[in-house]
């Protein structure tokens, strides 16, 4: 039991590094700064992520994408092989990584939405269903929705793993990451009613379209133009 809890604790410690961060430190440049004093996490549109590439550049934004994929996927394959984890315990070590990622103890502001540490876990411990999922996405991207496109491809991840029958503790921990990117989706959504967008309707925009701005105009009162987030 001690030693599973260990690995627990220590997926949670991975999904914290911050990419990101270290993006931003490495490249101290003026683009480098400005990431750092603009990132904050009440909206999508000021993710750390999203601003890595207006800031630092596409490959940048890339590179700290693929190292939260990474760190997800390689930590629950360590696990696996040489932790000796059940089922359930991979499930709750998976979880961990996406809790971390999105919500550290440290450098909260520099912390993602979970989605590619999530692509990570799934990517170790549900494959197919992570393939169809980012199909879903990478249509989206195509079509310009992707918001909409994240929502659906993930929520399919725990629904598909039961129709295949996967292990319970696997439908168990795909439900609850999407519980976690939900909620920190939700972060912040008061700025979005205080913009004159009715509650029911911010937390619809938040959660299903992860977007704070009005699907069409992507306009909010007082003339401010806000973009749908595309961060992980």
């Amino acid at each position: 039991m001690a030693s599973h809890l260990l690995w627990v604790a220590g997926a949670y410690l991975v999904g914290t590094l911050p990419s990101t961060l270290i993006a931003a430190r490495v490249r101290s440049s003026a683009g480098g700064r400005a990431l750092l004093a603009e990132a904050r996490r009440e909206s999508g549109e000021t993710d750390p992520h999203v601003l890595m590439a207006r800031h630092l550049g596409p490959a940048w934004a890339v590179a700290a994408m693929t190292v939260d994929v990474a760190k997800g996927f390689l930590y629950l394959l360590v696990a696996r092989r040489l932790g000796g984890l059940s089922a359930g315990w991979l499930g709750v070590s998976g979880v961990a990584v996406v809790l971390g990622h999105a919500f550290p103890f440290y450098a909260a502001r520099m912390a993602g939405r979970g989605m590619a540490a999530a692509s990570g876990v799934y990517l170790a411990l549900l494959p197919w269903e992570m393939v169809l999922a980012g199909l879903v996405i990478a249509i989206g991207i195509l079509v310009k929705n992707s918001g909409i496109a994240t929502t659906l491809g993930m929520a399919s991840v725990p629904a598909m793993a039961a129709w295949q029958g996967q292990p319970a503790a696997f439908v168990a921990m795909g439900v609850a990451i999407f519980g976690l990117l939900m909620v920190r989706r939700l972060e912040g959504v008061g700025e979005v009613v205080r913009s004159g967008v009715p509650v029911p309707r911010a937390v619809l925009y938040r959660c299903l379209l992860d977007t704070s701005a009005l699907p069409r105009s992507r306009e909010v009162p007082g003339g401010s133009e806000l973009r749908p987030p595309s961060g992980p």
